[in-house]
């Protein structure tokens, strides 16, 4: 015969202090025995779920008993993950469970196990009863059907589908070089695989795998509702007006390009924080960014425990208006890619005609992210050179575009907006103070300087080509540029 310990919460210490009981009897056949699992036995069987505890695998099963199935009103559609949810590959013995500890379950999801003073916990459940020790494992007896937690992605999905949306929007297809045989070269030298495929979501790669489970590794994440979301793209609609009358009129590439990877800077950390964690400063998000948390816009009752992390959800959610009225800076560094120690080229999104000129990335402490970018022409260069880039997801309104750079080397530039001209400029005038199209003046800070124009012609949503030609040598050699930032700064009278 077996029998079964049954301890009040005072005595899980005592016993397990000194003894522990075996019994040489299988652990299924144990279950089978007790009437009061039958509908635990009669649903695992359903899923043959049985056959998997009478393998050769040692398990440990948190069993809710016929009153908790009773008491349980069934919303899960994946019973048979819920049934897996309360099965371990493990022997859990209660008296090495110190403080609490993650518990992986046969439905791959991680639960929580606690012994916190004389209360032992699964997933918050009381556990009421345990097992002596069977030949492949032993069970403890829920007095309640403990319901699996929702991952990070799975409670987007519910609670705030178009974060859902967005996390989707960044899958991406890659070369999977461990599956991929190289067959040879190519004339170029480069390597020719026997290609194979696979599925890379950037968000998961960059930021946090949302949709899998660990054991030691989680994130904090702040989410809005679907509501939340609308109500403050409207808001932004009516600030903006013109064509933009609802959420609706949003684009979704700003969206997602400009405003959630904005969001995910200051609602996604390492690690599972307490609300407390919100009010201090230089708090590090999991992008490396330092940020700062209006933690009054975060609902402190709203914490929910996930398998893999913490949410907190918005009491207040906005669109801050700097996102879409404020100035869009280009920093020049930003433009460039290394390829090796102090050689530089211009990135994909650049397009140089007419001379080959290379760019070199300097230190300057006067620049506005600590660098700038130089390049160099011939002496009395007069022939073609154009530098062209992109400000992506622009919306319509009059803008100044700056320049900010130095004063040499130095040429003779046209500035062209989408194609058409806005103005002229010689570098070698920023070595005095230069009048802006406002009427004020700036003043050179060291060799830096800066020189603005009028931008009103953009009438519609999209991005915006700027290009910078070489006219000519400026008053003085050498000829080239040296350029801190390019912006696009919406002007509201």
């Amino acid at each position: 015969m077996f029998g079964i310990i049954s301890c009040q919460p005072e005595e899980w210490a005592e016993h397990y202090e000194d003894h522990e009981e075996w019994v040489n009897m299988k652990l299924w056949t144990a279950v089978q025995e007790e009437a009061r699992f039958s509908r635990f036995t009669a649903e695992m069987e359903a899923y043959g779920l049985d056959s998997v505890i009478l393998s050769d695998q040692a398990f440990t099963l948190f069993i809710p008993d016929n009153e908790a199935f009773e008491a349980f009103v069934d919303t899960i559609d994946l019973f048979e993950q819920l049934l897996k949810y309360h099965i371990s590959y493990t022997v859990q013995n209660s008296r090495n469970i110190e403080g609490g500890k993650r518990l992986q379950t046969l439905s791959d999801k991680y639960t929580h196990i606690e012994l916190s003073g004389n209360d032992f916990l699964y997933d918050g459940h009381p556990v009421k009863e345990s097992s002596p020790l069977y030949l492949d494992g032993r069970y403890y007896v829920l007095s309640e059907v403990a319901i699996p937690r929702p991952n990070l992605y799975e409670f987007t999905e519910i609670y705030s589908p178009v974060m859902k949306e967005y996390i989707d929007s960044r899958d991406s297809v890659s070369l999977d070089f461990s599956e991929s045989k190289p067959l040879g070269y190519d004339e170029q030298g480069n390597t020719i695989y026997d290609s194979v495929f696979a599925v890379v979501n950037l968000f998961e790669r960059d930021y946090f795998p949302v949709s899998q489970e660990f054991r030691d590794k989680t994130a904090t994440f702040i989410v809005f509702t679907e509501a939340q979301y609308n109500q403050a793209l409207d808001e932004m609609a009516e600030n903006l007006s013109g064509v933009y009358n609802s959420h609706l009129d949003i684009p979704l590439s700003w969206q997602f390009e400009t405003f959630l990877p904005e969001v995910i800077k200051k609602s996604m950390f390492s690690n599972m924080l307490p609300y407390e964690a919100f009010m201090q400063e230089n708090l590090r998000s999991i992008t490396g960014d330092t940020v700062e948390v209006n933690y009054e816009s975060i609902d402190p009752g709203s914490k929910y425990t996930c398998s893999n992390g913490l949410i907190y959800t918005y009491s207040d959610f906005s669109v801050p208006d700097s996102l879409y009225r404020g100035e869009i800076r280009m920093e020049m560094e930003a433009l460039i890619d290394t390829i090796g120690a102090g050689v530089w080229t211009w990135s994909d999104s650049v397009d140089i005609s007419g001379f080959g000129l290379e760019p070199v990335e300097e230190y300057n402490e006067s620049a506005s992210g600590d660098f700038v970018v130089s390049g160099s022409l011939p002496r009395n260069y007069e022939g073609e050179f154009n530098f062209q880039f992109k400000f992506r997801n622009v919306f319509p309104m009059r803008y100044r575009l700056e320049w900010r750079g130095g004063s040499r080397p130095s040429g003779v530039y046209a500035v062209h907006v989408n194609e058409l001209k806005v103005g002229e400029f010689d570098t070698d005038g920023f070595r005095s103070s230069v009048v802006s199209v406002t009427g004020e003046r700036f003043i050179p800070v060291e060799s830096f300087n800066i020189k603005d124009f009028w931008v009103d012609h953009l009438e519609v949503y999209g991005d915006v080509t700027v290009r910078f030609e070489y006219l000519g040598p400026g008053r003085r050699n050498p000829e080239g540029f040296v350029i801190d930032y390019v912006s696009l700064v919406p002007y509201i009278e």
